[in-house]
């Protein structure tokens, strides 16, 4: 995976093939995934813990969901070659948001 700074924001380039998961995991910012080809199911889990999904497809009008801090989300390709990006702000060690690359690497886990 090869990830990127890109003026105030950083790219998290993501290439699966269909059935691929990454598992049910939080981040401690809100990010957004935008699908560039193919398409995904996005399942989230709400303060009540019930699972709520959502299929969301390169050529969808609206191709990407925002996913705030804390939700446990799990993301699975439906189709093959499906690539998504998760775009999210530079952040210094104190979980800040700022303009530039801070180099602090462990804000972008």
């Amino acid at each position: 995976m090869s990830e990127f700074a890109a003026g105030n924001v950083f790219i998290r380039p993501n290439f699966m093939n269909e059935g691929d998961v990454i598992h049910g995991h939080a981040h401690t910012f809100d990010h957004v995934s935008y699908v560039i080809s193919g398409a995904v199911r996005l399942v989230v889990r709400g303060q009540d813990g019930k699972p709520v999904t959502r299929i969301v497809q390169a050529s969808d009008r609206v191709n990407w969901i925002l996913i705030r801090a804390g939700v446990e989300h799990e993301i699975t390709a439906l189709m093959p070659d499906t690539r998504f990006h998760c775009i999210y702000a530079h952040r210094t060690p104190q979980g800040e948001v700022v303009q530039e690359y801070s180099g602090w690497e462990g804000a972008y886990v």
